[in-house]
Parts: structure tokens; C-alpha cells; sequence
């Protein structure tokens, strides 16, 4: 292999490497997110460890899709406001199968104020 090919390969590698470490990073957040949500509904809903056990995958990917559209700096802020309640209205059906009625109730009540909070606090940017 020539010293060019070898600068190559090495350049390629560090790019890969990087791509790896940034995705491994964000997959870290997005899991420390989750968990926090899940402490959160725990404490709000009197969660069992049958539900946490349930509900811990499912607020993973959720908070994956979240961080995906929050990175995305070609979003309008009204087009990432969008994308964020679409992927909360995707992963509900799944959350709901996990809460009892009054869980659900409760948690409607709790998402229903939370997005209320981010409008106001987008409206004040």
C-alpha cells in the first residue's frame, strides 16, 4: 500500500471512528433522558417495576426521535414543534397500553400541561 492509500485509509478511519463516537454519545443522552422520564412517571404515577420494565424501551426510542429532530438545525422551529408532538402522538398508543385507566388519565393531564409549558417558553423566544 502507498504512503497516499495508507493517509487515506487513516483519514477514513478517523472519520468512521468519530461518526461512531457522536452516535454513541447522542445514544448516552438519549438513554439519560429516558430514564429520567421514567423516574418522572414513576414518581407521578405510582409506577410498578412490571410497568417501568415495560415502559423503559419504549421512552428510549421516544427520546432517540426526540434528540434526532432537536439536532436538526434545518428545521423551522414551527417544523421541529411539529415533528416533536408527531413522535409523542406515535409512542402514546404504546405508553397507554402500559398505564391503567387512571395512569392514563393522569398522564394525558401531565403531557397536555408539559406541552403547554414548551409553546409558552417557544412563544417567549
Amino acid at each position: 500500500m502507498s504512503t497516499s492509500q495508507k493517509l487515506w485509509a487513516l483519514m477514513l478511519s478517523a472519520v468512521l471512528i468519530g461518526g461512531c463516537l457522536a452516535a454513541l454519545a447522542q445514544e448516552k443522552a438519549s438513554n439519560q433522558a429516558a430514564e429520567h422520564r421514567l423516574q418522572q412517571l414513576t414518581k407521578e404515577l405510582n409506577l410498578t417495576a412490571e410497568q417501568q420494565e415495560k415502559l423503559k424501551p419504549i421512552l428510549e426510542r421516544q427520546s432517540e426521535a426526540w434528540m434526532k429532530v432537536n439536532d436538526d438545525k434545518s428545521l423551522t422551529e414551527e417544523q421541529r414543534h411539529a415533528k416533536l408532538k408527531e413522535i409523542g402522538e406515535k409512542y402514546a398508543p404504546e405508553i397507554h397500553a402500559v398505564l391503567t385507566p387512571e395512569q392514563r388519565d393522569k398522564w394525558r393531564v401531565m403531557n397536555k400541561e408539559n406541552w403547554e409549558k414548551h409553546e409558552h417558553a417557544d412563544a417567549n423566544k
